[in-house]
């Protein structure tokens, strides 16, 4: 049976609040800077391995709490198929929303504001859409602190 718009959103974790909070970091974004390194490393570690297809490797980036809420199956099952239904992924570019000061994501409600990073903004590049389009894949990757690592505490699209 085929999937409607909004079962894939669903699917995809996306929610309006997050809807609201990536577009407002659209706005804001910028530039990794050297400060940024441990954030710019796992930002492109997402992005290479979606662009090769690894989403297992995406999923053991996450938290035990991530894990705990999303089965890992399901998890590269969703991934693999939203990339899929785009075309292959051909170039990357990340970028660094900065610090999160909001008390609600959805899967996250439980996490103290403290343990909140940054949310990564990765934006593909496919054969047929530049990294500047506006229908450009978007994923947007929020950042926590896990017992002392940065890990993903929730991956949405955009």
């Amino acid at each position: 049976m085929p999937e409607d718009d909004d079962d894939r959103e669903k699917r995809l974790g996306s929610s309006g609040v997050f809807k609201i909070i990536a577009d407002a970091a659209t706005k804001v974004k910028r530039a990794l800077s050297e400060g940024d390194s441990e954030v710019k490393q796992i930002g492109t570690k997402v992005a290479q391995a979606f662009i090769a297809g690894r989403f297992a490797d995406v999923y053991a980036m996450t938290t035990s709490g991530f894990q705990k809420q999303h089965e890992r199956a399901r998890f590269i099952s969703q991934w693999s198929d939203a990339v899929r239904e785009r075309g292959s992924l051909t170039g990357f570019q990340v970028t660094n929303a900065g610090s999160i000061d909001v008390e609600y994501i959805p899967g996250l409600e439980e996490v103290p504001q403290a343990d909140f990073e940054a949310m990564v903004q990765i934006t593909f590049s496919t054969p047929k859409v530049p990294l500047e389009d506006d229908k450009a894949f978007t994923v947007a990757v929020v950042l926590l602190d896990d017992n002392g690592a940065t890990r993903i505490g929730a991956i949405h699209t955009s």
